[in-house]
C-alpha cells in the first residue's frame, strides 16, 4: 500500500510514518508534505496515492483547500487535535479521523477501516455506490500485528507469534505459540480480512488456525477432520464435511 502523508509538524509526520510501518512492513510512505501549495503540485505531477493521512491545519492553511485544486480520488484519514473539523472532513474523502496524539491503535484502527470499507465495497460492487471507485483499486492489507491490552499495559503481538485466534464466552481471544492469551477487539470475520488467507484457516465458528500450528489432522465421525496443533488447546478443533475438500486444498497449497 501506499500512503502519502500531509502534516506540517515535523516529528508528528515521522512518527506516524514510523507507526505506519509498525503496523505493517508492507505500507510504502511515498512523500512527507507540509503545505497546501507543495501538495497540489505533487498531485499534479504524480500518481494517485492509495490512501492520504491529511493533517487539517497545514502551514499555509486549511488542508480542505486542496480538493479545490486537486481532484482526489484515494480515500482520506484526517489528522487533526480538533474534532469540530469532523464534518467538514466526511464531506471530502475522509473515510475516518484521528484525533491527536495519536497511538499506535488509533493508527492501526483506520488502517482496519481501510480495510473494512474494501471488503464492503466490493462484495457489493454497484453504479449506484458513490465511493466505490475509491476501494476498487486498493491493495489487499495483510496485518504484521495486532495491539493488545494486558495488565495495564499496551503492546504489539506479531502475527507470526500467533497460532490461532478463537472465540470463547462471546469474546476473541489470541493465543500464541508461547501459549499467552490475550483479549482481541475483532471478531474473527474482521480478523479474516485483515491476516493472510494463506497462512491462517477459519476452521469453524470458533477458530482460526496458523498453518505453522497444524501438528497433524485426523478423520474424525461423520468425515468430518479433526485438527490436532503444536500447542495447547482446550476444545477440539472440528472441520465440518462440508468444508473437509476446501481445508485439504489449502493444506496441499504450500
Amino acid at each position: 500500500m501506499k500512503i502519502l502523508i500531509i502534516e506540517d509538524e515535523a516529528r508528528t509526520a515521522v512518527d506516524l510514518a514510523q507507526t505506519l510501518k509498525k503496523i505493517n512492513p508492507q505500507i510504502m510512505i511515498l512523500n512527507i508534505l507540509d503545505s497546501i501549495s507543495s501538495t497540489v503540485t505533487y498531485l499534479k505531477t504524480n500518481s494517485m496515492p492509495d490512501l492520504i493521512y491529511m493533517d487539517i491545519q497545514l502551514s499555509d492553511g486549511p488542508s480542505f483547500d486542496v480538493f479545490k485544486e486537486v481532484n482526489i480520488t484515494c480515500p482520506v484519514i484526517f489528522c487533526t487535535a480538533y474534532d469540530e473539523y469532523a464534518v467538514e472532513a466526511f464531506k471530502m474523502n475522509g473515510i475516518y479521523f484521528i484525533l491527536k496524539p495519536f497511538d499506535m491503535e488509533s493508527v492501526g484502527s483506520s488502517l482496519a477501516k481501510v480495510e473494512f470499507l474494501k471488503s464492503h465495497y466490493q462484495m457489493n460492487n454497484s453504479n449506484n455506490e458513490p465511493n466505490n471507485t475509491l476501494f476498487k483499486t486498493l491493495p489487499q492489507i495483510n496485518r504484521s500485528s495486532f495491539l493488545v491490552h494486558h495488565k495495564g499495559k499496551m503492546f504489539p503481538v506479531s502475527v507470526t507469534d500467533i497460532a490461532y485466534f478463537f472465540i470463547a464466552d462471546e469474546l476473541s481471544f489470541i493465543f500464541t505459540f508461547n501459549e499467552q492469551k490475550y483479549i482481541i477487539d475483532h471478531s474473527l470475520e474482521e480478523l479474516e480480512k485483515m491476516i493472510d488467507p494463506n497462512k491462517f484457516y477459519r476452521a469453524n465458528r470458533q477458530f482460526l488456525v496458523n498453518f505453522e500450528a497444524i501438528k497433524e489432522v485426523e478423520p474424525y465421525f461423520n468425515r468430518k477432520l479433526l485438527i490436532k496443533l503444536s500447542v495447547q488447546c482446550n476444545t477440539s478443533i472440528i472441520v465440518s464435511k462440508l468444508k473437509k475438500t476446501e481445508f485439504q486444498a489449502w493444506l496441499s497449497e504450500r
